[in-house]
C-alpha cells in the first residue's frame, strides 16, 4: 500500500484556523492528521511546512508503515527540526498522524492499539472554553456555573486576560509590569468563579507565561484560599530554571508542555524536576509516537500527563487515542462550546465531542482515529493538493 495523494486544508473557523492533512493510498484509503497551530500567528506557515515535509519525504510511493523512517529522515536531515519550534514540528506531526491513521485503518484497529493498547476506557475531561460568549467579568460566574451544571467537574481559565467586547480574549502585554492591579483583578475574578461553582468543582489556571516570575509567585500564594488544582505555563517556555524556581516557590502543581517540542524539548524539564504535569500537544510536538515517548519519560520521573488540545475536532479524536494508551494519564483537555463562536465550522464527521457525558469521554474502538472529513465542508478550505507518485 503506497501513499499517492495528499490534501492540505486551512480552515477558518470562528477565530481559530485548523490545518488538516488528508493522505490517500492507491486503494482509496484515507488518513488524517493535524498541524496544531490553530490559534495565534503561524497557521499559513504550518500549512506550508506540511507541504514541505510531503514534497521532501513522501514522494515516490511511501508506505504508511514507514512513519518512523520518515520522522527520523526529517529530524536528521531537515536541519531545522533539531531544536525546532512549533511550525517545523507541526509539519511532521500532521504527516506522522495521518500515516498512523492509515496504518490502523488498514489493520482494522483503533489507533491506540499501535501505541500498546488501551489502558483507559474512560477519560475524565476538564472544560475549557466555558467562557465563550462572555463579554465582561460579570458574565464569568454564571458561565462557570452553567458548565458545572452540565456535568463538568473541572474548569480551566486564563485569569489575566482582558475580555474584549466581541467576547475574544487578549493576554497581557509586556508582562503587565506597569499594571500591578492586574493581580488583584485576577484574584477577584477567581474568587467570584469559585463562589459560583462551589467547593467540589476543580479549577485550573493557564497563565500563558503572561506575567513576571515574582508576580506569578505572589499571585499563586494569594490564590491558596481559592483552591487551584494546577498552574499551567507560569513562566516563558524554554526557561527551565525560572520554571523550576517558580515550581518550588508556589503551593500548586505546575503543568507545562504545549510550547515544548519533541522529547528533546521536554528532557531539561524532567531532569530539573521543574513540573508536575506534562502537556505535550500531539499536533506540534512531533506526532503520536513522539508524544507517547514523552509520556513514558514522564512516567519514569513520576509525572502525570495530559495532552494539550486546542484545534479542530480531529485533534480531540487524536488526543483520545493518545490518552487511552497512557498509564500516567491525568486529564483530557476539552472544548465543548466551540459552536458559541460566530463563524465556527464543523469539518469532522462523528466527532468525539458528541459522545461526552458528565465530563467523561468514553474511548471508542472505531478503526484509525475513528473520524473522517465532512468533505462537502472541507472542500471549501482546500489549500493545496499534491500527487505524490
Amino acid at each position: 500500500m503506497k501513499i499517492v495523494k495528499a490534501r492540505i486544508y486551512l480552515v477558518e473557523s470562528g477565530g481559530i484556523s485548523p490545518v488538516l492533512l488528508e493522505l490517500e493510498t492507491e486503494d482509496g484509503s484515507r488518513g488524517l492528521g493535524e498541524a496544531a497551530i490553530a490559534y495565534g500567528a503561524g497557521t499559513t506557515a504550518a500549512a506550508g511546512m506540511v507541504k514541505d515535509v510531503l514534497d521532501r519525504y513522501l514522494r515516490g510511493g511511501v508506505s504508511p508503515s514507514d512513519s518512523e523512517r520518515v520522522w527520523n529522515e526529517f529530524y536528521d536531515h531537515g536541519f531545522w527540526a533539531k531544536g525546532g519550534g512549533p511550525v517545523v514540528m507541526s509539519g511532521i506531526s500532521a504527516v506522522e498522524q495521518a500515516m498512523v491513521d492509515l496504518r490502523a485503518r488498514a489493520l482494522g484497529v483503533p489507533a491506540y492499539e499501535l501505541l500498546g493498547g488501551r489502558v483507559n476506557d474512560r477519560l475524565r475531561a476538564y472544560c475549557n472554553g466555558w467562557y465563550f460568549g462572555c463579554t465582561s467579568d460579570a458574565d464569568l460566574p454564571m458561565a462557570a456555573e452553567r458548565a458545572a451544571a452540565e456535568g463538568y467537574g473541572a474548569l480551566k481559565f486564563y485569569p489575566f486576560v482582558e475580555i474584549l467586547a466581541e467576547g475574544r480574549l487578549r493576554h497581557p502585554s509586556r508582562r503587565s509590569v506597569a499594571d500591578q492591579s492586574l493581580l488583584r483583578r485576577a484574584l477577584d475574578r477567581m474568587k467570584e468563579i469559585r463562589r459560583a461553582v462551589g467547593a467540589e468543582v476543580e479549577l485550573m489556571l493557564d497563565l500563558s507565561a503572561g506575567i513576571a516570575p515574582d508576580d506569578t509567585v505572589r499571585f499563586c500564594h494569594a490564590l491558596e484560599e481559592v483552591g487551584i488544582s494546577f498552574i499551567e505555563e507560569p513562566t516563558v517556555p524554554g526557561d527551565t530554571r525560572a520554571l523550576a524556581e517558580v515550581k518550588r516557590a508556589i503551593p500548586q502543581s505546575v503543568a507545562v508542555g504545549e510550547r515544548l517540542y519533541s522529547r528533546y524539548g521536554f528532557r531539561d524539564v524532567l531532569e530539573a524536576r521543574a513540573a508536575d504535569i506534562l502537556q505535550p500537544d500531539v499536533g506540534n510536538t512531533g506526532g503520536l509516537m513522539e508524544a507517547r515517548r514523552i509520556a513514558a519519560m514522564a512516567e519514569a520521573y513520576g509525572l502525570k500527563v495530559q495532552p494539550h488540545i486546542c484545534a479542530s475536532a480531529l485533534s480531540t479524536a487524536v488526543g483520545m487515542h493518545f490518552s487511552a494508551a497512557v498509564p500516567n494519564f491525568y486529564w483530557q483537555e476539552h472544548f465543548p462550546y466551540w459552536a458559541r463562536i460566530p463563524g465556527h465550522v464543523d469539518v469532522i464527521d462523528d466527532p468525539v465531542e458528541d459522545t461526552v457525558k458528565n465530563g467523561v469521554i468514553p474511548v471508542n474502538d472505531r478503526p484509525g482515529f475513528g473520524v473522517s472529513l465532512r468533505r462537502e465542508v472541507a472542500e471549501n478550505w482546500l489549500w493545496a493538493e499534491l500527487d505524490l507518485i
